[in-house]
């Protein structure tokens, strides 16, 4: 029977995985189905910006590609540049900043300030910078900016923007924070060969020989005493970056004890990596110097630079270099002295109000206290009792039985400090008081945070009800006399309101509010005039009687001929027969007159075959 070659556990067949897979562990037994990933790595399996939904648009037949809503849209671009926040940390060996950049990307684009694109890529090179930044290393703009293939002009615009948009302050950076970048710089130039450097051969030798490492501790404590003993030399007037680049040559120096040849060249490489020019760093690397000869000078048993009108006997360069170091270690033995000279903080806690007999005893038994917590030092200390939360303590016996629940701790400590100021009687009687006496006796202190009930409040208590109350109630006798304000009071104010000119802006306001009031008022009126003009004005160059009686006859001639048209004509029987025979015909059969003027009537016939349908045959 085959075993498991990870574990050496039994193996049973699968017919889904359609391998071996080990009982105990799981395993494949087939190495062609296993797949060797990280841990961590879920990108695989699971991509945030994948589309699970296909998308109707509203009121249209069409429908949305799957992962182009905005939702969608806004989702993969958030993907996107978290993948790109963490390429830029990876690129300035800080991968460890990316969860803290893209919480920051992410409260900047939540301020809707800024749009995606391009500017959604400066403020993820801004927020880089600004969370390098808070972990105490340089910004780097440039770099990023170089990055982003954008102008440090631009990044440096988008930073501040995003700093006033996420209301941040970041403090100013120190030349101690340039120091890993220039100390991981020099060894990448150390380790490349001397004609990929950019530096001379005996320079390139000379740096060999040196340890990078002490230089740099030289370095941060140099940056240490200029901030303790050269106020004169304001570090926040200075460039971090070219004070950092000058520090480190002294270092270098300091830790070869002689000065380093060709110095423009190592000048020349720090300012390319801190971007800053060399002839900056050149003048802070001469400020530094004279700042390290006056030191220098207040040692005893070091050599002092004397500057003749000849050429002094040892250069500044070569005296700073072998001095340095020593007179960096007298300034650090001085802060120490002047440390303990001035002992531990006082703490003595500032009374008011307190006479200076007490003051005086407070002190007394501070320097008592103090002595004592130095001989129990030496005892060995005893064991912590538990801190019980006392309000927690109380509520729970309060749910328990309301009634008989002893009092809070909270008024035991106002017991005590009423008796620390002479009524102790009082505070024992109140220690025996049970919840429902607290309850019903309000301390002062809650007493005060009341509000004093109102007249209608009053009233409604005592009558029962708010309805029964009158409004000529609501005010007690004299209440609405005292509420106005008296002539004389009325005058000042007014000449108060004059003389700041707040008067006069409410005239030219009430006058302007007039005017506009009266002129709607009479566009209002004109408008109802001219409306009530036009409905009952007539024309005066058409005769109205006369165009209605044509307009009556027409429609009664149209109705006419309409009806002869449909052969109605029968349905009008409104004329008698003597009417039709006054107007020269009779409807009827075919007539005949003859010479004397009569009628021939032929005689009766039967109707022609087919004639025997009725007019509601031809017409319905």
């Amino acid at each position: 029977m085959s075993r498991c070659s990870e574990c050496e556990g039994s193996v049973v067949w699968n017919e889904d995985a359609a391998s071996n897979i080990c009982t105990s562990c799981g395993s494949l037994t087939d190495p062609s189905q296993r797949v060797l990933v990280k841990s961590d790595d879920a990108s695989q399996y699971f991509s945030p910006s994948a589309p699970n939904t296909l998308k109707r648009l509203r009121g249209g037949s069409s429908w949305n590609l799957a992962g182009q809503s905005k939702e969608a849209r806004a989702r993969n671009n958030t993907y996107a540049l978290h993948e790109l926040i963490k390429s830029l940390t990876l690129t300035l060996s800080a991968p460890g900043l990316s969860p803290r950049v893209c919480t920051l990307f992410d409260q900047a684009m939540g301020t809707t300030q800024f749009k995606w694109g391009t500017k959604a890529r400066m403020v993820a090179g801004a927020c880089l910078s600004i969370a390098m930044r808070e972990s105490g290393r340089p910004d780097s703009l440039k770099d990023i900016a170089f990055l982003l293939e954008r102008s440090d002009t631009s990044v440096k615009r988008t930073l501040s923007s995003v700093l006033r948009a996420l209301n941040l302050t970041l403090t100013r950076t120190g030349p101690a924070q340039f120091f890993p970048t220039l100390q991981s710089h020099l060894h990448s130039i150390l380790q490349s060969p001397v004609e990929s450097s950019g530096l001379n051969i005996s320079l390139y030798s000379e740096l060999k020989s040196v340890s990078v490492q002490s230089a740099t501790e030289t370095a941060r404590l140099f940056v240490d005493t200029l901030a303790r003993f050269s106020p004169e030399t304001s570090l926040s007037q200075l460039s971090p970056a070219a004070l950092a680049c000058a520090i480190l040559i002294l270092s270098l120096e300091a830790e070869k004890r002689s000065a380093l040849s060709h110095l423009a060249d190592i000048s020349t490489s720090f300012a390319n990596r801190c971007q800053v020019a060399k002839a900056t760093v050149m003048q802070r690397y001469k400020t530094l110097q004279d700042e390290v000869a006056k030191w220098t000078e207040e040692v005893r048993w070091l050599d002092s630079y004397q500057k003749s009108s000849k050429q002094a006997k040892v250069s500044k360069r070569l005296l700073c270099a072998r001095s340095l170091k020593d007179a960096l270690n007298w300034k650090s033995s001085l802060w120490k002295k002047r440390v303990e000279k001035e002992g531990k903080l006082n703490v003595e806690p500032h009374l008011n109000n307190v006479d200076s007999d007490s003051e005086s005893d407070c002190s007394s038994s501070w320097d008592v206290s103090s002595s004592n917590a130095k001989s129990e030092d030496s005892q060995p200390s005893r064991k912590k009792r538990k801190v019980v939360h006392s309000a927690i303590a109380d509520g729970a016996h309060f749910l328990l039985d309301p009634v008989h629940s002893s009092l809070s701790r909270r008024a035991s400590k106002v017991s005590s400090s009423t008796a620390s100021l002479g009524t102790t009687a009082l505070s024992n009687r109140t220690d025996a008081f049970t919840m429902s006496c607290y309850l019903l006796s309000v301390p002062s202190f809650i007493s005060s945070t009341r509000t004093i009930p109102s007249r209608l409040q009053q009233l409604s208590v005592a009558r029962g009800s708010s309805d029964v109350i009158l409004d000529d109630e609501l005010l007690a006798e004299g209440e609405w006399e005292t509420i106005q304000r008296s002539p004389e009071e009325m005058e000042r104010l007014e000449q108060r309101w004059r003389d700041e000119g707040l008067l006069d802006v409410l005239e030219k306001a009430s006058s302007a509010a007039l005017k506009k009031h009266e002129a709607r008022n009479r566009a209002r009126a004109s408008e109802q005039n001219l409306a009530m003009g036009t409905r009952h004005r007539t024309s005066k160059r058409i005769n109205l009687e006369a165009l209605a009686q044509f307009m009556r006859s027409g429609d009664e001639s149209d109705q006419m001929f309409d009806l002869d048209i449909l052969g109605l004509e029968v349905l009008e029987d409104e004329k008698t027969d003597d009417e039709y025979e006054e107007e020269g015909y009779i409807h009827g059969t075919s007539n005949a007159y003859g010479a004397q003027d009569e009628l021939t009537v032929d005689d009766w016939r039967p109707c022609s075959p087919g004639l025997d349908k009725s007019f509601d045959d031809y017409y319905l």
